[in-house]
């Protein structure tokens, strides 16, 4: 059964070039509005879009050097104070400008005079009218409940911003932008080798006890692929960072079950000992999505293949949205209208 989720992740690639087009400039220009001085970064988001703020969060300390927070929308508004530096910058990710909890942090902190950003795919919606800054995701309209590409535009977004950071501190990043500009084909590859991806699903599919495991920048991935079966499946999907699910949490396993682990060239060794470890303590099925080459700790492994952490993060979203949705069709589930959910929460 074909759907518009899929036809949405499909022109992922496509919103990439769009976005650099828009973006960057032949001269290697980022065309962006920001502060002249940023010295702390907190990004405020719900759903999905939090999960793009956490995925970025590491991102601007790792390689901006500068301190950055995440916190959901809802929890923000019911703490009754917040980090503020003269120079803080506070960003606001939402697909539609409207949602209602975001919305709500984005007023309470413009009373405490603090400059704020808005990450959106709705140009002239109301978070995007509030914000001193706006960027526009453009990522088209996306139809589907589950958000992909206006999620995936929504962190590109995020790391040109933490990439202007590093430019105005006079620093060389044109080979960041010489893998972001690569990333569009990447990703088209990864589309193109959709019989792995496939398989995973069938497999998984057959599974009411799923986790999946990701450390540092792939942890939050990890989150919104679980959130990506959990909206298009009904499953109860629970993802964990590597080292902690050894933590007590590892017990799930006495179920039947089936472990994703998302595995780059960071923590190859840590989680392959760990996996090694579940697989011989409990004996899960397990799938690896992985950009080391020669890793068969799974047995169906999902090859994305690249060195560049920036374009992993990518490609092992890109397998995760394209996994929820081919489950969700072998469970005649409709991945684009689950029951009960809507595509803005307004209140």
């Amino acid at each position: 059964m074909s759907s518009i989720m899929k036809k949405e992740i499909f022109e992922e690639p496509s919103v990439i070039q769009n976005l650099i087009k828009n973006y960057v400039e032949q001269n290697r220009e980022i065309k962006l509005k920001l502060p002249d001085k940023v010295d702390n970064i907190v990004i405020v988001a719900s759903g999905s879009s939090y999960n793009c703020a956490a995925i970025a969060a590491p991102l601007f300390i790792e390689y901006a050097g500068i301190p950055c927070a995440y916190e959901y929308s809802s929890e923000f508004i019911l703490q009754k104070k917040h980090f503020i530096t003269e120079n803080s910058l506070y960003i606001f990710v939402s697909q539609s400008g409207e949602t209602s909890d975001t919305l709500n942090a984005l007023k309470k902190i413009k009373e405490k005079g603090v400059k704020t950003m808005c990450i959106t795919n709705a140009k002239d919606s109301a978070m995007w009218k509030l914000c001193d800054y706006q960027i526009l995701s453009d990522a088209g309209e996306e139809k589907s409940i589950a958000s992909t590409k206006a999620l995936t535009a929504q962190i590109f977004c995020s790391i040109l911003v933490m990439l202007k950071l590093i430019a105005k501190k006079g620093e060389d990043i044109s080979g960041y932008l010489n893998t972001m500009r690569r990333l569009s084909e990447y990703l088209e590859s990864i589309t193109n080798d959709f019989e792995k991806i496939s398989q995973a699903a069938n497999l998984t599919a057959q599974y009411n006890n799923i986790s999946i495991l990701g450390n540092k920048n792939y942890y939050p991935i990890a989150k919104e692929g679980a959130l990506k079966m959990k909206e298009t499946c009904y499953l109860n999907v629970m993802a964990y960072p590597f080292g902690e699910f050894m933590h007590g949490h590892v017990a799930v396993l006495n179920q039947k079950s089936i472990v994703i682990a998302i595995i780059d060239e960071e923590n190859a060794e840590f989680a392959i000992k760990n996996l090694e470890k579940i697989k011989k303590q409990y004996n899960p099925k397990v799938i690896t999505i992985t950009s080391v080459e020669n890793v068969k700790s799974g047995d169906i492994n999902i090859y994305i293949k690249t060195k560049r952490k920036m374009k992993a993060i990518f490609g092992s979203l890109l397998s995760l949205q394209l996994m929820a949705c081919e489950m969700a069709n072998l469970l005649d589930k409709n991945p684009d209208s689950p029951r009960g959910l809507t595509k803005v929460v307004k209140d």
